[in-house]
């Protein structure tokens, strides 16, 4: 008679070995994605987002210790969570929701509004005033569609619009994170700040996954670690445009660093000859004529400290945001934060190139622009 008992050990064995095999390779697979075993092939993910387009950029060997394609969904989740919460439309924003509350009311907002906002006073408060997230009601005001234009606000407009901006009027409590507005019609506005923050945050989500090798691009604004991994570490590679061209007017290499730029390239109007373009001058409560026509900041650690700064200096031109470098460098800024202006005047581009050194120094060159 057939053995049952022993058949029955027998296919227990097997399976009990199978089982152990499995065990043992899938232990391999895990301790392996440990170690970066999927970092192996690049990714490259473009999306919409904020108005604009944005890139995550995960290069062969970014040492990512998950799968390469979710390490990139979590850093895009990261600015999707951005424009949700500090985009002036949509139900489930606090900007929203703040600018539709009336005044002297209290809401609470989300952890990183709250953190974008405290970082807008600041810059605010050490500007001078240069940088201010209130100046929505004027911006308001105008198209910034770059056309010509006959239409432009009745003095009676502007000087209501103006009433209702200015960065002291935020009431805010610490606990609870909570906002309040002091007057009634203001509007805040984080379009100067947020693109730079989502880059880092997105950033902040692939180097927690392991990412040495990484490049984030929101509209332009850049958040980079490390370089291009390979024989030679290649850094990344970018450029500025010329502001009244389509030509790349200056080519630089970043490693470990932050870029950000603001300007009239796109976002302008033009009435009875002159350009306006989107940045508000908080002083005068207008848009911007005769500043710089663009402003370009590397700075070696923040995309929210180099956008902020790029529009600070946009708003403080070429005098003023030199004075402003001078004030802070060995405060606001760090070594090595650069500034490349460019002033397009009579005869062409002028290019002023500012840098903070260890030593809370900064140097500045200017000189007439040339394709590099």
């Amino acid at each position: 008679m057939p053995n049952f008992d022993a058949g029955m050990r027998s296919r227990s064995l097997g399976r009990t070995f199978l089982i152990a095999a499995f065990a043992m390779m899938l232990g391999y697979y895990l301790s392996s994605a440990g170690r970066g075993w999927f970092s192996s092939g690049p990714v490259v993910r473009n999306f919409e987002t904020m108005n604009t387009y944005g890139r995550i950029t995960l290069p062969e060997g970014s040492g990512v210790t998950i799968d390469p394609e979710l390490a990139v969904a979590e850093a895009e989740a990261a600015v999707a969570r951005v424009n949700t919460l500090m985009s002036p439309f949509g139900d489930a924003s606090d900007i929203k929701r703040l600018n539709e509350t009336p005044a002297g009311t209290w809401i609470a907002v989300d952890p990183l509004t709250w953190r974008v906002v405290m970082e807008s006073l600041r810059w605010h408060r050490l500007s001078g005033g240069a940088f201010d997230p209130t100046v929505g009601p004027v911006k308001a005001l105008f198209t910034f569609d770059g056309r010509e234009t006959d239409d432009f606000p009745s003095d009676d407009a502007l000087a209501d619009a103006r009433s209702r901006v200015g960065a002291d009027k935020l009431r805010f409590e610490r606990e609870g994170m909570r906002l309040s507005w002091a007057a009634d019609g203001m509007r805040l506005d984080l379009g100067a700040i947020a693109k730079g923050f989502a880059a880092d945050l997105a950033m902040e989500s692939l180097i927690r996954n392991g990412a040495r090798h990484a490049l984030v691009d929101i509209g332009g604004e850049l958040r980079a670690v490390g370089g291009k991994p390979g024989d030679a570490r290649e850094p990344w590679r970018a450029g500025i445009r010329h502001p009244r061209d389509d030509d790349v007017i200056e080519r630089f290499e970043l490693v470990d660093g932050a870029v950000a730029t603001s300007g009239d390239y796109e976002r302008f109007f033009v009435h009875d000859g002159v350009r306006y373009e989107h940045i508000i001058d908080p002083r005068t409560g207008l848009p911007m004529t005769e500043g710089p026509a663009s402003v370009t900041v590397i700075h070696p650690t923040s995309c929210l400290a180099a956008d902020a700064l790029a529009t600070t200096m946009c708003v403080l031109g070429e005098r003023g945001g030199e004075a402003f470098l001078r004030d802070q460098a060995l405060g606001l800024l760090s070594s090595g934060v650069r500034v490349v202006m460019l002033l397009a005047e009579e005869g062409g581009v002028r290019r002023v190139e500012m840098l903070v050194d260890a030593e809370g120094g900064v140097t500045v060159e200017s000189a007439a622009a040339s394709l590099r």
